[in-house]
């Protein structure tokens, strides 16, 4: 057990020094690393008491407790800075860790107690109860807005990039699912194990241990090979505040569009799309079309998803599938790549071509091109 603790703590502080020398996602990086921190100092401190360094071990402890209850809070800020919601880390925001405070007062107020009355150790060890229930409440709490910012984080991106694929933050949804099953089995255990209804048992902490080495590797591994998005994100957010603000000054609310500037919106947005074919530049926002056709961007937002039903990202990319489906009809293509269409269609990646080509078609681009050339031997 000790030389697994020792592993992962070695890979803890690894993935820290990375975190905090990265040169991207500078602010972020802090809060991540408090994250990687709180998670492995539990374990460190159990390693301690284990080899009798027993007051480095309980000042550990006295710390890691009560952190339980900011593990939420720390990956909302490193959310919240990474996808522009928040710009800058302000002092209003130490009101976050308030909870934190007060269950760190209780810890050091509890174990001063135990050290003046050793015989209550066991209302210690109800306070520990209580302070791992109270940390693990708060962070669930916060886990639940992350979920909440990034599903509107998602929506935004989608309203604004033809290509979502490098501002995807699945990967930090499922390390905050991990990291809060780490936390449950966790204090499952301790519940179960302080109420005599299981023994103690090393399996519980190997489980733990495991898990958190499993989140360690992947985020170093989305870390190094995830491009910066930050720049594009802040000037997506600066762009939406921009329209808002001048939508705010013309006083050319969304229900002051009619029908019949929505209808001559979208007619000229459908020749445009067929005469220029924007939608073969991979980058292509919404900023840039608008652009290209004197038209607000919140006006071609608010035709698109009004008229249409459908947000930016659907759109051009229905385009490009549509583009792609031309191509591969076409019998002098039946040996082109498939990789090659999806780049000459607009596409960054084969990946993100096969997702968004069955998401349109129900087949992936492989399937469709197989079932046409099936089609062309029988017809022959």
């Amino acid at each position: 057990m000790d030389f697994f603790i020792v592993f992962e703590v070695s890979q803890a502080c690894l993935l820290v020094f990375i975190l905090l020398f990265m040169k991207r996602n500078k602010r972020a990086n802090i809060f991540f690393a408090l994250f990687i921190i709180i998670l492995s100092v539990n374990f460190f401190s159990m390693f301690l008491h284990a080899n009798q360094y027993n007051i480095l071990g309980a000042i550990l402890m006295l710390l890691s407790i009560p952190g339980i209850s900011i593990i939420g809070v720390l990956i909302y800020f490193y959310t919240s800075l990474v996808t522009g919601t928040i710009k800058k880390f302000r002092i209003k925001h130490l009101t976050h860790f308030i909870i934190y405070l007060i269950l760190l007062m209780i810890s050091l107020i509890s174990w001063h107690l135990l050290l003046t009355e050793p015989d209550r150790m066991i209302y210690f060890r109800s306070i520990a109860l209580f302070l791992l229930g109270a940390g693990l409440i708060n962070s669930l709490v916060y886990i639940i807005i992350i979920f909440m910012n990034l599903r509107n984080y998602y929506s935004r991106i989608e309203n604004y990039f033809s290509d979502i694929e490098k501002y995807d933050m699945n990967w930090l949804k499922k390390l905050t699912t991990l990291s809060l099953l780490i936390f449950l089995l966790w204090n499952t255990e301790f519940w179960m194990s302080f109420m005599r209804i299981i023994k103690r048992n090393p399996v519980w902490m190997l489980i733990n241990i495991s898990l958190v080495t499993v989140i360690i590797f992947a985020t170093a591994y989305y870390l190094i090979n995830k491009p910066d998005t930050s720049r594009e994100t802040r000037e997506m957010l600066d762009e939406l505040e921009e329209e808002n603000i001048k939508t705010e000054r013309e006083k050319y609310a969304k229900q002051n569009i009619d029908d019949i500037m929505k209808n001559d919106y979208l007619t000229r947005i459908r020749d445009y799309m067929l005469r220029n074919k924007p939608y073969l530049n991979e980058n292509i926002n919404i900023k840039e079309l608008a652009s290209g056709m004197n038209i607000p961007s919140h006006h071609l937002s608010i035709v698109l998803n009004d008229k249409l039903n459908k947000n930016f990202y659907s759109f051009i990319n229905e385009y490009r599938i549509k583009e792609a489906i031309n191509i591969l009809e076409d019998p002098e293509n039946y040996r082109a790549n498939i990789l090659s269409i999806a780049y000459n269609c607009g596409f960054n990646s084969k990946s993100t071509f096969n997702s968004v080509f069955k998401k349109f078609t129900g087949r992936t681009p492989s399937e469709y091109k197989n079932s046409l050339i099936k089609k062309s031997k029988f017809a022959s």
